[in-house]
Protein backbone atom coordinates (compact mmCIF):
# COMPACT_ATOMS: atom_id res chain seq x y z
CA UNK A 1 0.00 0.00 0.00
CA UNK A 2 1.29 3.04 -1.26
CA UNK A 3 1.38 5.66 2.35
CA UNK A 4 3.19 8.52 0.75
CA UNK A 5 3.90 9.54 -2.47
CA UNK A 6 6.28 12.23 -2.88
CA UNK A 7 6.78 14.30 0.98
CA UNK A 8 9.01 17.59 1.21
CA UNK A 9 8.43 18.34 4.48
CA UNK A 10 10.35 20.72 6.93
CA UNK A 11 11.93 18.98 9.99
CA UNK A 12 10.06 19.45 12.58
CA UNK A 13 6.81 18.63 10.48
CA UNK A 14 8.22 15.68 9.27
CA UNK A 15 9.12 14.46 12.49
CA UNK A 16 5.60 15.51 14.09
CA UNK A 17 4.18 13.20 10.72
CA UNK A 18 6.55 10.38 11.14
CA UNK A 19 4.84 10.13 14.72
CA UNK A 20 1.55 10.45 14.05
CA UNK A 21 1.76 7.38 10.63
CA UNK A 22 -0.01 4.41 10.90
CA UNK A 23 1.67 1.46 11.86
CA UNK A 24 5.11 3.11 11.46
CA UNK A 25 5.52 2.91 14.74
CA UNK A 26 4.22 -0.26 15.41
CA UNK A 27 6.70 -3.22 17.12
CA UNK A 28 5.54 -5.92 14.02
CA UNK A 29 6.09 -3.23 11.29
CA UNK A 30 8.75 -0.46 10.82
CA UNK A 31 9.04 2.14 7.94
CA UNK A 32 12.34 1.32 6.29
CA UNK A 33 14.60 4.22 7.41
CA UNK A 34 18.17 4.83 4.79
CA UNK A 35 21.27 3.38 6.27
CA UNK A 36 23.40 6.16 7.48
CA UNK A 37 22.95 10.02 7.26
CA UNK A 38 19.72 11.12 5.76
CA UNK A 39 20.28 12.86 2.23
CA UNK A 40 17.24 14.29 1.16
CA UNK A 41 13.85 15.14 2.94
CA UNK A 42 12.38 14.56 -0.96
CA UNK A 43 11.06 11.52 -0.70
CA UNK A 44 8.64 8.71 -1.28
CA UNK A 45 7.63 5.74 0.59
CA UNK A 46 6.21 2.59 0.45
CA UNK A 47 4.52 -0.64 2.24
CA UNK A 48 4.07 -3.87 0.42
CA UNK A 49 1.43 -6.17 1.23
CA UNK A 50 3.99 -8.84 2.82
CA UNK A 51 5.34 -5.88 5.23
CA UNK A 52 8.61 -5.08 3.42
CA UNK A 53 8.84 -1.27 2.64
CA UNK A 54 10.97 0.84 0.75
CA UNK A 55 11.97 4.28 0.44
CA UNK A 56 13.64 6.57 -2.38
CA UNK A 57 15.34 9.60 -1.41
CA UNK A 58 15.32 12.30 -4.60
CA UNK A 59 18.66 14.43 -4.78
CA UNK A 60 20.43 16.72 -7.07
CA UNK A 61 21.14 15.97 -10.26
CA UNK A 62 18.96 12.98 -11.07
CA UNK A 63 20.15 10.84 -8.82
CA UNK A 64 18.59 9.42 -5.94
CA UNK A 65 18.96 6.63 -3.50
CA UNK A 66 16.51 3.30 -2.46
CA UNK A 67 16.59 1.20 -0.03
CA UNK A 68 14.28 -1.42 0.70
CA UNK A 69 13.71 -3.43 4.65
CA UNK A 70 12.15 -6.43 6.21
CA UNK A 71 8.67 -5.78 7.95
CA UNK A 72 10.95 -5.18 11.19
CA UNK A 73 12.98 -2.53 9.64
CA UNK A 74 16.17 -4.36 8.90
CA UNK A 75 18.20 -3.80 5.98
CA UNK A 76 17.56 -5.67 2.61
CA UNK A 77 19.74 -3.96 0.05
CA UNK A 78 20.36 0.34 -0.20
CA UNK A 79 21.29 1.61 -3.67
CA UNK A 80 22.74 5.27 -4.85
CA UNK A 81 21.70 4.93 -8.63
CA UNK A 82 24.01 8.40 -10.05
CA UNK A 83 24.39 9.74 -13.60
CA UNK A 84 27.15 9.00 -15.84
CA UNK A 85 28.56 9.90 -18.73
CA UNK A 86 28.53 7.10 -20.84
CA UNK A 87 29.92 6.34 -24.89
CA UNK A 88 27.75 7.98 -27.56
CA UNK A 89 27.39 11.11 -25.96
CA UNK A 90 24.57 9.90 -23.74
CA UNK A 91 23.95 10.05 -19.89
CA UNK A 92 22.77 6.65 -18.15
CA UNK A 93 21.96 6.38 -14.46
CA UNK A 94 23.81 3.62 -12.75
CA UNK A 95 24.44 1.73 -9.47
CA UNK A 96 27.29 3.75 -7.84
CA UNK A 97 26.74 1.97 -4.43
CA UNK A 98 24.96 -0.58 -2.83
CA UNK A 99 25.22 -1.57 1.13
CA UNK A 100 23.52 -5.09 2.27
CA UNK A 101 23.62 -5.83 5.82
CA UNK A 102 26.82 -7.72 5.53
CA UNK A 103 29.26 -5.54 3.10
CA UNK A 104 28.86 -1.91 1.25
CA UNK A 105 30.36 -2.16 -2.71
CA UNK A 106 31.54 1.21 -4.21
CA UNK A 107 31.33 1.41 -7.50
CA UNK A 108 33.72 3.40 -9.72
CA UNK A 109 32.96 3.91 -13.55
CA UNK A 110 35.62 4.59 -16.43
CA UNK A 111 36.23 6.86 -19.14
CA UNK A 112 33.13 6.92 -21.81
CA UNK A 113 35.99 7.82 -24.02
CA UNK A 114 38.64 4.53 -23.62
CA UNK A 115 37.57 1.92 -26.19
CA UNK A 116 37.69 -0.95 -23.76
CA UNK A 117 35.58 0.57 -21.29
CA UNK A 118 33.06 2.21 -23.82
CA UNK A 119 32.28 -1.39 -25.79
CA UNK A 120 31.89 -3.26 -22.62
CA UNK A 121 29.09 -0.21 -21.57
CA UNK A 122 27.74 -1.08 -24.54
CA UNK A 123 27.77 -4.59 -24.76
CA UNK A 124 26.31 -4.93 -20.53
CA UNK A 125 23.75 -2.16 -20.95
CA UNK A 126 21.18 -4.58 -20.65
CA UNK A 127 21.64 -6.47 -17.40
CA UNK A 128 23.04 -2.84 -15.78
CA UNK A 129 19.76 -1.84 -16.63
CA UNK A 130 18.02 -4.54 -15.01
CA UNK A 131 19.94 -4.47 -11.87
CA UNK A 132 19.13 -0.93 -11.58
CA UNK A 133 16.66 -0.54 -8.84
CA UNK A 134 14.05 2.10 -9.99
CA UNK A 135 13.18 4.79 -7.50
CA UNK A 136 9.52 4.21 -5.47
CA UNK A 137 7.31 6.72 -7.03
CA UNK A 138 8.83 8.23 -10.48
CA UNK A 139 8.17 11.38 -11.10
CA UNK A 140 7.84 13.57 -14.45
CA UNK A 141 11.11 15.51 -13.59
CA UNK A 142 12.80 12.62 -12.25
CA UNK A 143 15.47 11.64 -15.07
CA UNK A 144 15.31 7.99 -16.10
CA UNK A 145 18.26 6.31 -17.45
CA UNK A 146 18.92 6.57 -21.08
CA UNK A 147 21.25 6.65 -24.41
CA UNK A 148 20.59 8.62 -27.18
CA UNK A 149 19.18 5.61 -29.11
CA UNK A 150 16.65 5.44 -25.95
CA UNK A 151 15.38 9.00 -26.13
CA UNK A 152 11.78 8.93 -27.09
CA UNK A 153 8.47 11.01 -27.36
CA UNK A 154 7.91 9.51 -23.73
CA UNK A 155 11.33 10.74 -22.20
CA UNK A 156 10.30 14.43 -23.55
CA UNK A 157 11.66 17.77 -22.11
CA UNK A 158 13.56 15.69 -19.05
CA UNK A 159 15.41 13.46 -21.64
CA UNK A 160 16.51 17.00 -22.87
CA UNK A 161 17.62 18.51 -19.51
CA UNK A 162 19.60 15.43 -18.22
CA UNK A 163 21.47 15.41 -22.14
CA UNK A 164 22.04 19.19 -21.76
CA UNK A 165 23.00 19.95 -18.87
CA UNK A 166 23.47 16.89 -16.29
CA UNK A 167 27.16 17.50 -16.52
CA UNK A 168 27.67 21.20 -16.30
CA UNK A 169 28.49 21.31 -12.79
CA UNK A 170 30.37 18.65 -12.66
CA UNK A 171 32.81 19.52 -15.49
CA UNK A 172 34.08 22.45 -13.75
CA UNK A 173 37.48 23.22 -13.80
CA UNK A 174 39.46 24.79 -11.00
CA UNK A 175 37.25 23.99 -8.18
CA UNK A 176 38.80 21.23 -6.44
CA UNK A 177 40.10 23.82 -3.53
CA UNK A 178 36.23 25.57 -3.25
CA UNK A 179 33.76 22.65 -3.64
CA UNK A 180 32.81 21.15 -0.05
CA UNK A 181 30.69 18.36 -0.73
CA UNK A 182 31.28 14.77 0.93
CA UNK A 183 29.23 11.75 1.69
CA UNK A 184 29.76 9.20 4.42
CA UNK A 185 29.33 5.23 3.68
CA UNK A 186 29.12 3.16 7.08
CA UNK A 187 31.41 2.67 9.36
CA UNK A 188 34.97 3.73 10.57
CA UNK A 189 38.26 2.02 12.02
CA UNK A 190 37.60 1.86 16.05
CA UNK A 191 41.28 2.34 16.09
CA UNK A 192 41.72 4.91 13.42
CA UNK A 193 44.20 2.43 12.01
CA UNK A 194 43.62 -0.75 9.53
CA UNK A 195 45.86 -2.89 7.89
CA UNK A 196 46.17 -4.32 4.63
CA UNK A 197 48.23 -6.57 2.04
CA UNK A 198 49.01 -6.20 -1.71
CA UNK A 199 48.59 -9.36 -3.81
CA UNK A 200 51.79 -8.23 -5.81
CA UNK A 201 51.33 -11.26 -8.21
CA UNK A 202 48.20 -9.91 -9.42
CA UNK A 203 50.44 -6.78 -10.30
CA UNK A 204 52.88 -8.49 -11.88
CA UNK A 205 55.22 -8.36 -9.07
CA UNK A 206 55.68 -4.33 -9.97
CA UNK A 207 57.24 -2.89 -7.52
CA UNK A 208 56.45 0.76 -8.63
CA UNK A 209 52.75 -0.55 -8.64
CA UNK A 210 52.63 -1.41 -5.29
CA UNK A 211 54.22 2.14 -4.03
CA UNK A 212 51.42 3.54 -6.07
CA UNK A 213 49.02 1.91 -4.22
CA UNK A 214 50.62 2.25 -1.21
CA UNK A 215 50.87 5.80 -1.60
CA UNK A 216 47.03 6.17 -2.49
CA UNK A 217 46.41 4.89 1.18
CA UNK A 218 48.96 7.23 2.79
CA UNK A 219 47.43 10.23 0.65
CA UNK A 220 44.57 10.12 3.30
CA UNK A 221 46.76 9.74 6.27
CA UNK A 222 48.27 13.22 5.32
CA UNK A 223 45.82 14.49 3.89
CA UNK A 224 47.74 15.37 0.93
CA UNK A 225 46.37 18.27 -1.67
CA UNK A 226 47.56 21.40 -2.92
CA UNK A 227 45.07 23.53 -1.35
CA UNK A 228 47.04 24.12 1.70
CA UNK A 229 44.98 22.18 3.96
CA UNK A 230 46.90 20.88 7.05
CA UNK A 231 46.54 16.70 8.39
CA UNK A 232 44.33 16.91 12.00
CA UNK A 233 43.36 13.71 11.66
CA UNK A 234 45.81 11.05 12.93
CA UNK A 235 44.50 8.28 10.85
CA UNK A 236 47.07 5.63 10.19
CA UNK A 237 47.08 2.68 6.86
CA UNK A 238 50.06 0.33 7.72
CA UNK A 239 51.13 -2.07 4.57
CA UNK A 240 51.85 -4.86 5.81
CA UNK A 241 53.00 -6.92 2.77
CA UNK A 242 52.80 -9.04 -0.18
CA UNK A 243 49.85 -11.63 0.17
CA UNK A 244 48.62 -14.69 -2.27
CA UNK A 245 45.60 -13.80 -0.54
CA UNK A 246 43.12 -12.30 -2.94
CA UNK A 247 39.40 -10.56 -2.14
CA UNK A 248 36.18 -11.68 -1.10
CA UNK A 249 33.55 -9.51 -1.71
CA UNK A 250 30.80 -11.61 -0.20
CA UNK A 251 32.21 -11.97 2.98
CA UNK A 252 34.82 -11.12 5.41
CA UNK A 253 37.82 -13.41 5.86
CA UNK A 254 39.89 -11.20 8.60
CA UNK A 255 42.44 -9.83 5.74
CA UNK A 256 41.96 -6.66 4.10
CA UNK A 257 43.55 -6.91 0.66
CA UNK A 258 44.22 -4.70 -2.72
CA UNK A 259 44.15 -7.02 -5.81
CA UNK A 260 43.51 -7.29 -9.25
CA UNK A 261 41.54 -9.27 -10.98
CA UNK A 262 37.96 -10.41 -13.64
CA UNK A 263 35.26 -8.48 -11.87
CA UNK A 264 32.59 -10.25 -14.26
CA UNK A 265 31.26 -12.58 -11.72
CA UNK A 266 30.73 -9.79 -8.76
CA UNK A 267 27.39 -8.19 -8.63
CA UNK A 268 27.45 -4.42 -9.33
CA UNK A 269 30.83 -4.39 -10.34
CA UNK A 270 31.31 -6.29 -14.20
CA UNK A 271 32.03 -2.74 -15.73
CA UNK A 272 33.82 -1.05 -13.32
CA UNK A 273 37.60 0.13 -12.82
CA UNK A 274 37.71 -0.69 -9.48
CA UNK A 275 35.11 -1.56 -6.89
CA UNK A 276 35.54 -1.55 -2.91
CA UNK A 277 34.12 -3.75 -0.50
CA UNK A 278 33.72 -2.53 2.87
CA UNK A 279 32.89 -5.13 6.04
CA UNK A 280 30.90 -3.67 9.34
CA UNK A 281 31.06 -4.39 12.41
CA UNK A 282 29.76 -3.49 15.94
CA UNK A 283 28.62 0.25 16.46
CA UNK A 284 29.40 1.76 13.20
CA UNK A 285 32.88 -0.18 12.61
CA UNK A 286 34.23 -1.30 9.82
CA UNK A 287 36.21 -4.35 10.31
CA UNK A 288 37.59 -5.19 7.05
CA UNK A 289 38.41 -3.59 3.38
CA UNK A 290 39.14 -4.78 0.32
CA UNK A 291 40.09 -3.30 -3.46
CA UNK A 292 40.32 -4.86 -6.92
CA UNK A 293 41.11 -3.44 -9.94
CA UNK A 294 39.59 -4.58 -12.94
CA UNK A 295 42.03 -6.69 -14.87
CA UNK A 296 40.40 -5.56 -18.35
CA UNK A 297 41.84 -2.35 -18.70
CA UNK A 298 44.95 -0.77 -18.50
CA UNK A 299 46.73 0.99 -15.52
CA UNK A 300 50.14 3.31 -15.28
CA UNK A 301 51.57 4.75 -13.04
CA UNK A 302 53.03 7.77 -14.91
CA UNK A 303 49.56 9.35 -15.82
CA UNK A 304 50.02 8.36 -19.18
CA UNK A 305 47.62 8.80 -22.33
CA UNK A 306 44.74 6.01 -22.82
CA UNK A 307 45.72 4.18 -19.49
CA UNK A 308 43.94 4.90 -15.67
CA UNK A 309 46.33 5.92 -13.17
CA UNK A 310 47.10 3.38 -10.39
CA UNK A 311 47.86 6.10 -7.75
CA UNK A 312 44.28 7.80 -8.08
CA UNK A 313 42.27 4.91 -8.81
CA UNK A 314 44.01 3.58 -4.90
CA UNK A 315 43.37 7.34 -3.80
CA UNK A 316 39.64 7.03 -4.30
CA UNK A 317 39.36 3.49 -3.59
CA UNK A 318 40.81 3.98 -0.24
CA UNK A 319 38.41 6.99 0.59
CA UNK A 320 35.52 4.21 0.41
CA UNK A 321 37.79 2.42 2.82
CA UNK A 322 38.27 5.03 5.24
CA UNK A 323 34.54 5.73 5.07
CA UNK A 324 33.41 7.84 2.65
CA UNK A 325 30.71 7.61 -0.06
CA UNK A 326 31.31 9.14 -3.82
CA UNK A 327 30.57 12.71 -4.49
CA UNK A 328 28.71 13.81 -7.28
CA UNK A 329 28.81 17.51 -7.63
CA UNK A 330 32.04 18.22 -9.27
CA UNK A 331 35.09 15.87 -11.38
CA UNK A 332 37.51 17.75 -9.41
CA UNK A 333 36.76 15.74 -5.91
CA UNK A 334 38.74 12.61 -5.42
CA UNK A 335 35.77 10.49 -4.69
CA UNK A 336 33.62 11.68 -8.18
CA UNK A 337 32.45 8.15 -9.40
CA UNK A 338 33.34 8.37 -12.76
CA UNK A 339 37.05 8.55 -13.55
CA UNK A 340 39.05 9.20 -17.12
CA UNK A 341 42.10 8.15 -18.64
CA UNK A 342 45.34 10.15 -18.50
CA UNK A 343 44.83 12.17 -15.40
CA UNK A 344 46.68 12.12 -12.34
CA UNK A 345 44.85 14.80 -10.39
CA UNK A 346 42.69 12.35 -8.15
CA UNK A 347 45.83 12.08 -6.13
CA UNK A 348 45.58 15.28 -4.62
CA UNK A 349 42.49 15.50 -2.16
CA UNK A 350 40.35 18.14 -2.99
CA UNK A 351 38.61 20.42 -0.44
CA UNK A 352 34.71 18.49 -0.12
CA UNK A 353 37.24 15.28 0.34
CA UNK A 354 39.23 16.60 3.25
CA UNK A 355 36.23 17.79 5.17
CA UNK A 356 35.05 14.17 4.92
CA UNK A 357 37.83 12.81 6.05
CA UNK A 358 37.74 15.52 9.06
CA UNK A 359 34.03 14.39 9.84
CA UNK A 360 35.22 10.67 9.48
CA UNK A 361 37.93 10.94 12.24
CA UNK A 362 37.80 14.00 14.12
Amino acid sequence: MRIASLLLLPAGIAATAALIAPAATTAQTQLCSPPGQARSTDIARERRPDGTSEVTEYLARGEYRVTRCEPDGALIVSQTVSPIRAPDGGVALVPTEIERPDVAVSVLYGDPNEPRWAADFRAKRAPLRAATIAPTDPIEETPIAILPSETDAAAGPSAARVLGGLFAEAAQSGDACTNPQFRTLGGTFKTRKYNYSINRKRFNFNATTSAQIVRGHTNWDATRNSCGFHDTTNLKSQYLGGTSATIHPDMPDGKSVTDKGPMNTIAGCTIAIACTFNFPGDNNTVVETDQRFNSRYAYSNTGAAGRYDVQSIATHESGHSIGLDHADSSSELTMFFQTLTGTKHLRSLAKGDVRGLRTRYP
